[in-house]
């Protein structure tokens, strides 16, 4: 599977991609927002064999692509997993050297088109921690709003850490769409 953007390829992951996928998640700036398990080599290797055997399942429920540059560079990965009839989660991670420059931003939001578009999901989801301010700001500039739900906190790191769900429904996202260069990639 393959989705291009003004900027990005995103596509299914490969073997070959675990060097630099392991690299990007190993960056000291990356972890702030995961406990040292989750961002573990072997935790990598596990997500990226997990991806590759999602893409060949049939019939498809997860897509979790790899964010390549028009150059093949791998930069991160981002991903719609179909959940309950009508929705699914979204949820992307990009390497420190690419942060800041909206490359997460048209990574979602084709991701997002995808969903609404393909899918034809109702609803997509993304729960994050409201301390990562780059997430957050991810989910807000593609127009989901901040669900008014409690969420568990997570532990990791000798601190407690808020979660936040956000959401957005095929209607709004269609609306948005209408409108005009506000989700453009």
């Amino acid at each position: 599977m393959q989705i291009q953007t003004k900027n990005l390829v995103l596509r299914d992951f490969s073997i070959q991609d675990l060097p630099l996928y392991t690299a990007l998640r190993s960056h000291p700036d990356f972890q702030v927002y995961y406990g040292d398990d989750d961002v573990a080599p072997e935790k990598s290797a596990f997500l990226l064999q997990l991806f590759i055997q999602q893409s060949q399942e049939n019939p498809r429920q997860k897509f979790q692509l790899a964010i390549c540059g028009k150059d093949g560079v791998l930069m991160g990965s981002c991903g719609i997993r179909l959940e309950a009839a009508g929705q699914a989660s979204m949820g992307f991670e990009l390497g420190v050297p690419w942060q800041h420059a909206g490359r997460a931003r048209e990574a979602a939001q084709a991701m997002l088109d995808f969903a609404f578009r393909e899918l034809q999901v109702q609803r997509v989801y993304a729960e994050t921690l409201a301390e990562n301010r780059g997430a957050t700001s991810v989910c807000q500039s593609l127009g989901m709003q901040r669900a008014d739900v409690d969420m568990a906190s997570r532990f990791f790191k000798d601190r407690k850490w808020q979660a936040v769900l956000f959401e957005i429904h095929v209607q709004d996202f269609m609306l948005l769409a209408k409108d005009g260069p506000a989700l453009a990639g």
